[in-house]
């Protein structure tokens, strides 16, 4: 009678391309300036800022084509990205049809409880975001914070859109 052949508790696993990444860092204050812009499709457009009518904080937003596919980018003047994608405990909060409308790659999401209507995206130095909604014309709003001790710099915002 032959002996019945042990199972291999050990899973053969496919070897995956490792993703250097550099430490975080405390975030440093860096010039966040006035002005916000959105980067498309190779296009650089300049957002209007109002007061925010539910939040009582500057808000920025944008009218325009959206094109599925297409990498999007919050910069300040001086090319810097917002948020921030260098330092620990950055990101972006997609509200609402947000949530269908951008995705994004090589970052931490976690969805808000339940009844919540956000999602949570932390980034690092190799996180994108894309439009992957319908090609039409939409208005992109954006809150920018910086962290809680008043130091700006530009660590996270809050996306939604009509």
């Amino acid at each position: 009678m032959k002996k019945a052949k042990k199972a291999n508790p050990v899973r053969k696993m496919t070897a995956r391309p490792i993703i250097k990444t550099k430490e975080p860092t405390e975030c440093d204050v860096v010039d966040t300036g006035e002005d916000l812009f959105l980067s498309m499709n190779g296009k650089k457009e300049k957002f209007a800022s109002q007061l925010s009518p539910f939040y009582a904080v500057k808000e920025f937003f944008f009218k325009g084509v959206f094109t599925s596919g297409s990498e999007i980018r919050l910069l300040r003047d001086n090319g810097e990205e917002v948020p921030v994608h260098h330092s620990a405990n950055c990101g972006y909060t997609l509200v609402g049809k947000a949530q269908r409308f951008f995705q994004a790659s090589k970052a931490l999401c976690a969805n808000g409880e339940a009844s919540d209507d956000q999602e949570y995206v932390y980034i690092n130095e190799h996180s994108t975001l894309s439009y992957i909604g319908p090609n039409e014309e939409h208005t992109l709003y954006v809150r920018v914070y910086d962290n809680l001790t008043g130091v700006k710099n530009d660590r996270w915002v809050v996306i939604y859109i009509d």
